[in-house]
């Protein structure tokens, strides 16, 4: 008997325990929700952070570079986290504070394009962009640090809950708490930099072979392919490569790489390469970026290349980058950089189109106030680039500049 009510009573037990922890509400880690019984990660970006965080300080008649806080102009966008921007007449770069978005300048890393073009939307679009230094002023770049407000709205945040960014630099500064926070919630979806293969990035390693002249002419093409090339070395500026192929050129930017491979005449096959633009599409030069020390291979060397004749008038962006000679400019004007120390030469032609020398600050000053005097003509071989839509010769010494 005494065994019989002891099975009973254990099968009771049984019973409630069973029927307790089916009812007992299934409690899921932040991130994910319950759906159909099952946690399932929320891979959703919300912007709460940003939506909740306001302006908290006066900036009317204030001047950003005077006092640290101030209404500016965008003067054009560099990449997601940096900025040009103006304020009366003066203009100046901008490094975001707390955050630091993929590359997609002098390489491009996946999300950078995307992180770049959805801070240009913002900011481009924006009715009010306000400016809030925070701690020290400048970087070791020249750049002024600033968190960036666009319409009440904070951009350095919003693009962590965005995924376009994690937080850097941000300890001990005013905005800290909501930056980490707001990344702790974005890191776990999983979405963009935080573990998301970007579609629009090529993770190949080699990329397509592609000629320099197919590249110039139908860049759009290959705004988001890894690209290997083949040319030969016709400048040197600053140690970056100017190659040339079939009378076509692009300037490739080394980064912080450095090497002896291109040395003016050789012949080169560079791979794993990308197609960008500085300072923008419209007003600069395209340039490749994303060189490797591995992913060069010399081909040849003491190769010739002869330039080809052009005239200002018939310029195009298809000549950007190319070995141009161009005859009978006559000197107007001539302009030091206090900044860099190069040389800005501004010259005509017989009916008045414009053209610039941009010549390295390593050429000796009584060089030039040899050789240009306002109103000589002189003769001008070199690459073409472009800066705020003016063309111009670019120059490492005054040797293939000659008087008539």
């Amino acid at each position: 008997m005494i065994k019989k009510l002891i099975s009973v009573s254990l099968t009771f037990l049984l019973v409630l325990t069973l029927t307790g922890c089916k009812d007992d509400p299934i409690i899921c880690d932040a991130g994910y929700n319950l759906e159909g019984g099952e946690c399932i990660l929320d891979t959703t970006l919300y912007t709460t952070y940003t939506d909740e965080t306001t302006i908290d300080f006066e900036y009317a008649n204030k001047d950003f570079i005077d006092d640290g806080e101030g209404e500016v102009t965008l003067v054009s966008c560099t990449d997601g986290d940096t900025a040009v921007f103006s304020t009366g007449s003066k203009s100046f770069p901008v490094r975001f504070l707390g955050i630091d978005t993929p590359e997609s300048t002098y390489r491009i890393d996946p999300w950078g394009k995307t992180a770049s073009a959805y801070t240009c939307d913002k900011l481009t679009n924006a009715t009010e962009i306000v400016l809030e230094a925070d701690g020290e002023r400048t970087d070791g770049n020249g750049r002024y640090l600033a968190w960036v407000w666009y319409d009440g709205r904070l951009l350095n945040l919003e693009l962590i809950e965005q995924a376009f960014s994690n937080a850097k630099g941000t300890y001990d500064t005013k905005y800290e708490d909501v930056v980490y926070d707001a990344e702790l919630r974005t890191q776990i979806t999983q979405r963009r930099v935080w573990g998301e293969d970007d579609p629009n990035y090529d993770y190949s390693l080699e990329g397509t072979q592609v000629t320099i002249e197919e590249l110039v002419t139908n860049p759009d093409l290959y705004s988001s392919s890894k690209i290997v090339i083949t040319g030969i070395v016709s400048s040197s500026i600053s140690g970056h490569p100017y190659i040339q192929q079939d009378g076509y050129g692009i300037y490739l930017y080394l980064g912080y790489e450095y090497t002896t491979q291109f040395a003016v005449g050789n012949e080169v096959r560079v791979q794993g390469l990308n197609l960008t633009y500085y300072p923008d599409k419209e007003t600069g030069s395209p340039q490749l970026v994303g060189f490797y020390i591995r992913n060069v291979e010399k081909l040849s060397v003491d190769n010739i290349i002869e330039p080809r004749v052009a005239t200002v008038s018939a310029l195009t962006v298809i000549d950007l980058g190319s070995y141009l000679s161009i005859s009978d400019l006559e000197v107007t004007d001539s302009f030091t950089s206090p900044n860099t120390g190069d040389y800005t030469i501004t010259c005509e032609d017989s009916s008045g189109n414009v053209i610039g020398l941009h010549i390295q600050s390593t050429v000796p000053q009584t060089e030039i106030d040899d050789m240009f005097e306002v109103g000589d003509s002189i003769n001008v071989i070199g690459p073409m680039s472009r800066y705020m839509g003016v063309y111009q010769f670019e120059l490492s010494s005054l040797d293939l500049v000659t008087k008539n």
